[in-house]
């Protein structure tokens, strides 16, 4: 029996009570209305949270993973990637990779390595899921005229060396295009530049069939720094 049903019988049963007694029956029934509308917003109208219901923090990711990344996934220094809202395919295949030492960029070998290495492999997806379920870091200022040839970039490409649009495989608002291309929007300037120097180096060698291997060939530094600045505002 539901507690919708329960609760109306109890009511029933004492209006009759009341009747037997000479007490009138009719204000019994604005009550069940009262009560009714006041249970739907708690069962129907809540907010869906971030999180999956029931699922807790990764002790690893307070133990190990925080330090880092923030707890949320926001990163409190500009040389290690917001993970918020990361897609969690992406993260996975990223922890893989650190632990088969197949991205070697200088960050990974310096750091992820290590700390991949020191993750049960039964925590990888919970950690990945984690980190995807947070909301995304904000965009951020940056230097306008960065900003405006960053855009350009972004969503235009350059024909002239046949490099395409960044938007093609990381969306129109930088949220990436899973399973393979991340997101990009409100990542930190300093990351992003890294990572397409790492790409055009070749120390980073993860990307599947080499695509930012082969745009990161194409770009300049200073076009490396202005699309850094326009993701980091998206």
């Amino acid at each position: 029996m539901s507690l919708a049903v329960g609760f109306g019988l109890v009511v029933a049963l004492g209006a009759t009570v009341g009747t037997r007694a000479g007490a009138a029956t009719h204000p019994a029934k604005p009550k069940v209305a009262k009560a009714a509308k006041a249970k739907a917003p708690i069962l129907t109208g809540r907010r869906p949270p971030l999180v999956a219901p029931g699922m807790k923090m990764p002790a690893v990711v307070a133990s190990t993973c925080s330090a880092c990344h923030g707890m949320t996934g926001i990163s409190p220094l500009g040389e290690f990637p917001n993970l918020a809202g990361q897609g969690k395919p992406y993260l996975v295949k990223q922890i893989e990779d650190f632990r088969n030492h197949t991205r070697a960029d200088p960050l990974a070998q310096s750091i992820m390595w290590g700390m991949a290495a020191s993750i049960p492999r039964n925590k990888i997806r919970a950690i990945a899921l984690y980190y995807a379920s947070q909301k995304g870091a904000p965009g951020q200022p940056a230097p306008a005229k960065l900003v405006a040839a960053g855009r350009t970039l972004y969503f235009g490409g350059e024909i002239a060396k046949q490099l395409p649009a960044c938007m093609a495989c990381h969306g129109a608002s930088g949220r990436g295009l899973l399973p393979w291309f991340p997101r990009l929007a409100g990542q930190h300037q300093a990351y992003i530049i890294a990572q397409l120097q790492a790409f055009k180096a070749k120390t980073r060698a993860n990307d599947p069939h080499a695509i930012m291997r082969t745009i990161a060939a194409k770009l300049t530094t200073a076009q490396m720094t202005a699309l850094a600045a326009f993701v980091h505002t998206l």
